[in-house]
C-alpha cells in the first residue's frame, strides 16, 4: 500500500511540476511573440518616424513655402472670398479696358457662368472685337502682364470687308478668354 502511495504523490508532484513547467514556457513563448511583434511593428513605424521629425524640423521652411504657393496662386486666380460674379464682372472690364486701350472697338463681350472644375471655377468670357493686326497684336500682348491670369481659350481672326491694297485692312476677332477663382 506505501508504495501505491508513494507513486501517487510522485505522480501528482511530477505533473504540477509539468503544469509549472508548460506554464513557464507558455508565458515565455508568448512574451517572446509579444517581443517580436513590437520589433515588427517599430521597424514599420521607424521610417515614418523619421520622416515626421524631418517635417518637424523643417516646418518653418514648409511654412513659409505654403505661404509663397499661395502668393502665386493669388496671381494666377481670383480669390476664393471674392463672389463668383463679382469676379466675371471684374475680369470682364480689365479684358474690354484693355482690348480699349489697345485701340481695338469692343463690338461685344459675355460672361458665362462659371463652372467647377476641380480645385477652381472656371469662367469663360466671350469677345467680339475689330481693330487692325497691330493694335490685336498689342492687346494680346498687354493680356500676358495680367494678374490674375487670363488665359486664351480660342482666337478667330478673319478679315473686315474687302482687301484694300493702299489701305491698312481691318480685322475682326473673336476670342475666348476663361478665368479661374480658387473654390473653398
Amino acid at each position: 500500500m506505501r508504495r501505491i502511495a508513494f507513486n501517487r504523490v510522485v505522480l501528482f508532484q511530477s505533473l504540477t511540476v509539468l503544469v509549472l513547467a508548460g506554464l513557464v514556457v507558455f508565458a515565455s513563448y508568448t512574451t517572446w511573440a509579444k517581443h517580436d511583434r513590437a520589433q515588427g511593428i517599430l521597424a514599420d513605424l521607424e521610417p515614418r518616424y523619421a520622416r515626421l521629425q524631418g517635417l518637424l524640423e523643417r516646418q518653418a521652411d514648409m511654412q513659409a513655402m505654403d505661404a509663397k504657393a499661395k502668393e502665386l496662386l493669388l496671381q494666377m486666380a481670383f480669390p476664393a472670398t471674392q463672389d463668383l460674379a463679382k469676379t466675371g464682372n471684374d475680369a470682364q472690364q480689365r479684358i474690354r479696358s484693355l482690348f480699349a486701350d489697345s485701340r481695338l472697338d469692343v463690338i461685344s463681350i459675355q460672361i458665362s457662368p462659371g463652372k467647377a472644375e476641380g480645385d477652381f471655377d472656371r469662367i469663360s468670357i466671350s469677345l467680339r472685337a475689330e481693330g487692325t493686326l497691330t493694335d490685336v497684336q498689342a492687346a494680346l500682348g498687354r493680356l500676358a502682364d495680367q494678374s490674375p491670369v487670363i488665359l486664351i481659350d480660342s482666337m478667330l481672326l478673319q478679315t473686315v470687308g474687302g482687301a484694300r491694297p493702299a489701305s491698312v485692312q481691318r480685322i475682326g476677332g473673336q476670342f475666348v478668354f476663361s478665368v479661374f477663382r480658387v473654390r473653398l
